[in-house]
């Protein structure tokens, strides 16, 4: 997407966030933008991961809720400030997008009961919050509403993800920059985001020998954040790259056909498990989907050749306040299936059915022979570094 069109997305999202409490419309954004209204809700989600209409929602009911967090107004003022002309609308919004009723948020923030975040190791921030006292921790919401306002397809993923799934805690001691912290045994895992690159750098030397082991991630392209860093004394090298796929489905034909499998497939899981050697774990997926570590982000999908189970693909989905990504993980294939076309053709299988159900796409997987991340239209959003 060249520079003039980032810059008039720009102008419509600032249009939106000046304008949200009006009766905004997509035909509204699209001609302040100077572009027809399909084509641009089309250009405004490969920039923003958002629809116009998901976008302005999320700008109006994340506004709500902070004032909802924040102070004791009537929540009907509140929708009304907020750009909805009754409780009733604001309330059905609201709900959609939070999973509860204005007061029941409300209710939330004041009790605060246990969460996926209070569970998970936070030793990592305690710890570091201990060693570095200008630091203060920052509420999770607030962090990931700040960063998908910011840019929410380069950042999109860690907000979402890691605080959705992993229970990240964030810590900053600047407007603007966080680091996310994990535990996993004696490692900690890291997300630093921030515009600053002085601000980037120092974050890095904080946590170099913060632990045994110590990886982190950043945002942006690689060469320019390799020679941030080696600009103020940071030896790195990157060891994954996350890819984001903003595109339509994929205009190839196929040979076979992918479905979400469900627990009415096990016996069909099992016996593909009989011959390739293992189900993997998606017997479990599918029959524990209370548990907080698989559900409901677990989604194992089937590839089929006519009726017979020939393919399992991983994928995990996740989304926040409008936001859907989902990780394309791999595929087990049984040994006769297996094959460079193969695994490419079950790569578009698996893109193509979450671009269908609303969801972008992205991966952590090397550039390989069978699946190439560029030539299928994604872009690099963010890599995971190892200090040297």
């Amino acid at each position: 997407m060249n520079t003039e069109t980032q810059n008039l997305i720009g102008r419509a999202i600032n249009y939106i966030k000046s304008g949200y409490a009006e009766n905004l419309t997509i035909a509204d954004v699209a001609e302040h933008a100077g572009f027809s209204t399909d084509y641009f809700n089309r250009l405004f989600r490969a920039s923003t991961g958002f629809t116009v209409m998901e976008y302005v929602r999320f700008t109006r009911l994340s506004r709500a809720a902070l004032l909802l967090r924040t102070t004791d107004r009537d929540i009907t003022d509140i929708a009304f400030d907020c750009g909805y002309e009754t409780h009733e609308s604001f309330t059905r919004a609201f709900g959609g997008l939070y999973g509860r009723s204005p007061s029941e948020y409300r209710t939330y923030y004041e009790n605060l009961p246990m969460t996926y975040a209070d569970v998970a190791d936070r030793t990592a921030a305690v710890r570091f919050l201990h060693d570095h006292p200008s630091f203060t921790q920052t509420d999770n919401a607030v962090v990931v509403d700040e960063l998908l306002h910011t840019d929410a397809i380069r950042h999109g993923i860690c907000a979402v993800v890691m605080y959705e799934y992993n229970g990240t805690q964030f810590v900053t001691d600047a407007p603007g920059s966080y680091i996310g912290l994990d535990r996993f045994g004696s490692s900690v895992y890291a997300d630093i985001v921030s515009d600053d690159p002085a601000k980037t750098a120092e974050y890095i030397g904080l946590l170099r020998g913060f632990s045994e082991s110590t990886s982190f991630s950043l945002p942006g392209d690689e060469a320019d954040v390799l020679r941030t860093m080696a600009e103020h004394g940071i030896d790195a090298e990157a060891s994954v790259h996350e890819w984001l796929y903003r595109g339509d489905t994929i205009p190839r034909a196929c040979k076979y056909t992918i479905r979400p499998l469900t627990a009415d497939d096990i016996p069909a899981v099992q016996a593909f498990a009989a011959e390739y050697g293992s189900d993997w774990k998606v017997v479990e997926s599918l029959t524990q989907r209370d548990v907080f570590h698989n559900a409901p982000y677990d989604q194992p999908l089937g590839i089929y050749d006519g009726d017979a189970l020939i393919a399992i693909f991983r994928t995990c989905v996740y989304g926040k306040y409008g936001f859907r990504v989902g990780d394309v993980e791999g595929v087990a294939a049984l040994e006769r299936y297996r094959s460079a076309s193969f695994t490419r053709e079950a790569y578009t299988l698996a893109i193509n059915h979450l671009v269908e159900t609303g969801y972008m796409p992205f991966c952590s997987i090397p550039n390989t022979e069978d699946f190439n991340p560029e030539t299928y239209g994604f872009d690099m959003v963010k890599t995971i570094y190892t200090a040297k």
